[in-house]
């Protein structure tokens, strides 16, 4: 009787033994944690005093399984990158200044003009979208005009794309300024009746070109409005984009 005793005795020591190395295994007591006291195994598994006394648990800490609380999270980089080297500076506080959610877009001498490119490229798929034009080797006049406040800090910077067959020969495809609204621009210098067909305004993060000229980071939010254009016949002939930094830039919505 007595070797049956002892034999059950250490069988339920070895199965006690066992799942305490489960438990630790699986994080049920993480590293640095305070295993069962022998009160605990006692009540826990039903047995006497001497089996408890046998796992000898009193004051140890587990050495095993993941440490306690989450993973420190790696750091993470800023997402802020500084602007372009061929861009000086950041964008500095500037007064608010107000845009029109309708109406039509300003001319070249709006603010101060701090530059302006001029060049035939073949357009970015949604100004080809917009101008209706399915041929990729096709070009476009395309017009980059930078404005700045009086203190040069940039605050508008504007492109737009005009098929190359109707802008040649006009002023719309020479690198200087064009005076008047956009839309009596485009009418007066393509010979035909313009109207704006389409303009929306959203809220984005810039893309690197727009980031460049603002002198913004990747993650600044911008004001873009975009705006079609379309002679009496309904073909689109310039899809403008104008984008503004959304922390200085007030929006204001006409009747």
């Amino acid at each position: 009787m007595g070797d049956t005793a002892q034999t059950t005795t250490t069988r339920i020591y070895a199965s006690i033994r066992d799942q305490l190395a489960s438990e630790i295994t699986a994080g049920t007591y993480p590293a640095g944690a305070l295993l069962p006291s022998i009160r605990e195994i006692m009540e826990r598994w039903e047995v006497s005093t001497t089996t408890a006394r046998k796992e000898g648990t009193r004051g140890h800490i587990s050495t095993g399984g993941p440490p306690a609380g989450p993973a420190p999270a790696a750091a993470e980089p800023a997402r802020k990158a500084p602007p372009p080297a061929a861009v000086p500076g950041r964008l500095t506080i500037w007064p608010a200044h107000t845009i029109p959610a309708h109406g039509s877009v300003g001319p070249d001498e709006d603010n101060s003009l701090a530059a302006l490119d001029v060049r035939a490229e073949r357009p970015p798929a949604d100004a080809a979208i917009a101008l209706g034009i399915t041929d990729p080797s096709r070009q476009v006049i395309v017009r980059r005009r930078l404005a700045s406040a009086p203190d040069n800090t940039p605050v508008q910077f504007r492109v737009s794309y005009v098929p190359a067959e109707l802008a040649a020969g006009t002023p719309i495809a020479q690198p200087a300024a064009i005076p008047g609204a956009w839309p009596a621009a485009l009418t007066a210098c393509l010979g035909t009746q313009v109207r704006l067909a389409s303009s929306q305004v959203t809220a984005r993060h810039p893309s690197p070109e727009e980031a460049a000229a603002l002198a913004l980071p990747s993650d600044a939010a911008v004001l873009v409005r975009e705006d079609i254009y379309q002679d009496r016949r309904g073909n689109p002939v310039d899809f403008t984009r104008t984008v503004w930094p959304g922390d200085t830039t007030r929006l204001v919505l006409g009747n």
